[in-house]
């Protein structure tokens, strides 16, 4: 299994690290870059990266967690598209089509997990949008699902949530940033992400040690 993303594919592989341990035939390989995204392949190319990391560990299922530094617009032949228009939206589902293609053709299914709610509330906006844009890309492709997690870490209005109780004990979730995950909400975030592909991809997976939020 390769997991792939930004900071907050960090935070969701660092997770699964701590949560996927008692599987001998599971071997969880983390690539992620801080920092990186779709739009910024002028700093870090996903697709570049993404070849040699299937050459180098054929994996069966790729994870897919980033975004977080994709609101910013993106240059074609020179052009800028403005983040959030039409155009923009249109080439950064072809992004996300080229990851997806790109991890097919080595044989490997694709989970594409959604960005989380926000703090700040323009970052939860965009957050939304790129949401949007995962969905589309990947109903489109064969081979591919989408994971939202805005409900797991949202209020019942959807609005930004801090704390929870996790396992019965109230919980802080996030970082101090409001974006990022604390420790026990990288634990909820992975717990929910590893149930999830069991079920997706018909896997008997069991976390070490579930942490749930309950109500």
């Amino acid at each position: 299994m390769l997991e792939i993303g930004d900071s907050l594919g960090n935070d969701l592989g660092w997770g699964l690290a701590r949560e996927l341990t008692s599987y001998p035939w599971l071997h969880l390989v983390q690539e992620d870059k801080s920092s990186s995204g779709l739009s910024n392949a002028w700093f870090f190319s996903w697709p570049a990266h993404l070849a040699t990391d299937l050459r180098q560990y054929h994996p069966n299922i790729v994870l897919v967690m980033l975004g977080g530094n994709d609101q910013q617009d993106i240059a074609v032949h020179g052009v800028d598209e403005g983040v959030g228009t039409p155009p923009w939206r249109a080439t950064y589902r072809h992004f996300v089509t080229q990851i997806i293609d790109e991890a097919r053709g080595a044989g490997a299914q694709v989970l594409w997990v959604g960005l989380p709610v926000m703090q700040p509330a323009y970052y939860s906006q965009g957050a939304a949008m790129l949401d949007a844009q995962y969905a589309a890309a990947v109903a489109a492709s064969r081979g591919a699902a989408y994971l939202p997690t805005w409900h797991l870490f949202s209020t019942p209005a959807g609005t930004f949530r801090v704390a929870a109780p996790v396992n019965g004990v109230v919980e802080d979730l996030r970082s101090s940033d409001g974006i990022h995950f604390s420790e026990i909400g990288e634990n909820v975030l992975s717990t929910y992400v590893a149930q999830q592909m069991g079920l997706i991809f018909h896997l008997p997976l069991r976390v070490t040690q579930p942490a749930l939020v309950t109500p």
